[in-house]
């Protein structure tokens, strides 16, 4: 019984932080588009966040608005399935919180929490695509970058989710077996 309170006040914290966690994101990634120009080309060198800079990227500067614009969907595209992901999160650790563990809503939190992860990892190769072509736009023909690549953390976010999937797939399947032999009892 102390276990559950534990996972209850664990859950309860959790939950909170999914909360706060879900409008930071965007709000976030707004506020980064919006002040690139002063990233990429001023205070970044004191803070050392200077995306492209230093690279193969020429960036043009200022930034057109519809660059920063085109920036900041492209970016909105993983982060997007990130706060869907997180709202599963916290419908999840709400459950828990309440002292509901196993159901079937836990088990389906969980996995649309998994294909979300997945859709997320999937995505980002897109986002970086687009990112780079969006700051390049600026630039006159033949100065604009199209960039694809996939990274290795990109494939430990891959498996992760499907771990989770596979995680939420025996929570549903122990849930049954658990409802079956309440039934026979």
């Amino acid at each position: 019984m102390n276990n559950l309170r534990r996972v209850q006040k664990t859950s309860r914290l959790l939950r909170g932080a999914c909360t706060v966690a879900i409008p930071v994101i965007p709000i976030g990634l707004a506020a980064i588009w919006a002040t690139l120009d002063w990233w990429l080309f001023g205070g970044g060198e004191v803070t050392g966040f200077r995306p492209w800079v230093g690279g193969h990227v020429h960036v043009p500067q200022p930034i057109p608005a519809y660059s920063l614009a085109l920036g900041f969907l492209s970016s909105m595209l993983p982060a997007g399935l990130m706060v869907y992901a997180l709202w599963q999160l916290r419908a999840l650790f709400g459950l828990y919180g309440r002292g509901q563990i196993f159901t079937a809503e836990n088990a389906q939190r969980l996995r649309r929490f998994a294909l979300a992860v997945l859709a997320m990892t999937l995505a980002s190769p897109l986002e970086n695509t687009l990112t780079i072509l969006a700051v390049t736009l600026g630039n006159p023909p033949g100065q604009r970058l199209l960039s694809v690549g996939f990274s290795s953390s990109q494939l430990v976010t891959l498996f992760m989710g499907a771990m989770f999937l596979v995680i939420a797939w025996v929570m549903d399947e122990a849930r049954e077996l658990a409802e079956d032999q309440a039934q026979i009892i």
